[in-house]
């Protein structure tokens, strides 16, 4: 009985994703003196967070069987335009609510091309990425005399309760709530079955492009909202914020039981992905590894992550006689 519980386990992404974190915790542990450094501990966990919230909103994308390439420019544009706020001498409050506008708008615009006009998500979310990117840019050109934002809003950044950031917390809620709306609620158990069978979910009258529509506005709040803790950490806006963050997430999402082909995947795996991401580069930086060498073994995780889940997929097609 316990072995067939076991195996069970097992099957699932999040524990084989679990164990990959394990896996890097201890080879940090070995090779470096400094992984358990409280020092190295926080400048983790500012790192991990923001890929977290977005990692988010692209699983609930990935669930629906799509993606968003215009997350890093998304991020780029809400950071610059706090700044840009700020630099105007509005109060933190309505910076931040302003901030998450951008987002959804950015997240509503993807939505209703790809939802709506039914544009190739690639295409629409890869033009909205150089949009975003322009339009950041030409706001940089204001922002770039920012010493720092206010101290109201850096403390969302570098604030602790309870040795952990403010920031940490947050995506502690944003787990547990994302967690019971993608289990418990009919609006998040759609998202499966979309993603899972689209003629299906047609034929008995579930409305896709809504909950699509509602999946890409949902993925630029989120964005918005880790670029208000990321810039906050950081202490103000930098042009090179949310640059291969894309890809960051789609990785580990996969990584954490998402899929391509739609119909997979939970909250909790799309933070363990990140975990194992964000490990990953702390090993690069602590053993100092070339920015060359860096990019082959992200390149060649992409490759594999994005191969297992192309023949999963065959497989199952396989097995329900479509192929």
């Amino acid at each position: 009985m316990r072995q067939n519980y076991m195996k069970k386990m097992m099957k699932k992404n999040e524990a084989i994703a679990a164990v990959l974190c394990i896996v890097m915790v201890l080879i940090l542990t070995i090779r470096s003196n400094v992984f358990w450094d409280p020092r190295n501990l926080h400048s983790l966990q500012a790192s991990f967070v923001p890929t977290a919230i977005i990692a988010f909103g692209m699983m609930f994308l990935l669930i629906c069987g799509y993606f968003d390439m215009s997350v890093g420019s998304i991020m780029l544009l809400s950071a610059i335009a706090a700044g840009k706020f700020t630099m105007m001498g509005l109060p933190t409050p309505v910076v931040l609510v302003l901030t998450l506008a951008v987002g959804l708008v950015m997240g509503c615009i993807n939505g209703y091309l790809v939802s709506i006009l039914g544009i190739n998500a690639l295409i629409a979310t890869l033009g909205m990425q150089y949009v975003g990117y322009g339009a950041a840019m030409l706001l940089w050109n204001e922002v770039r005399t920012l010493q720092a934002f206010d101290d109201a809003y850096i403390i969302l950044g570098d604030g602790e309760f309870a040795g952990m950031y403010v920031m940490t917390w947050v995506l502690l809620l944003l787990i547990v709530l994302f967690s019971m709306f993608l289990k418990y609620f009919p609006q998040g158990k759609r998202l499966y079955f979309v993603g899972g069978n689209k003629e299906a979910a047609k034929l008995i009258g579930f409305h896709d492009k809504r909950i699509l529509f509602l999946a890409y506005a949902a993925t630029g709040v989120l964005t918005s909202l880790a670029a208000v803790f990321r810039s906050a950490y950081v202490h103000k806006p930098t042009q090179y914020m949310g640059e291969g963050i894309h890809m960051t997430c789609f990785i580990a999402c996969v990584i954490g039981g998402g899929s391509f082909a739609g119909g997979k995947g939970s909250a909790a795996g799309a933070v363990l992905g990140v975990i194992f991401m964000s490990l990953l580069t702390n090993t690069f930086n602590l053993l100092k590894m070339s920015p060359e060498l860096q990019n082959i073994v992200v390149g060649v995780i992409l490759v594999l992550v994005v191969t297992l889940d192309g023949y999963r997929n065959i497989k199952k097609l396989r097995e329900q006689g479509k192929i």
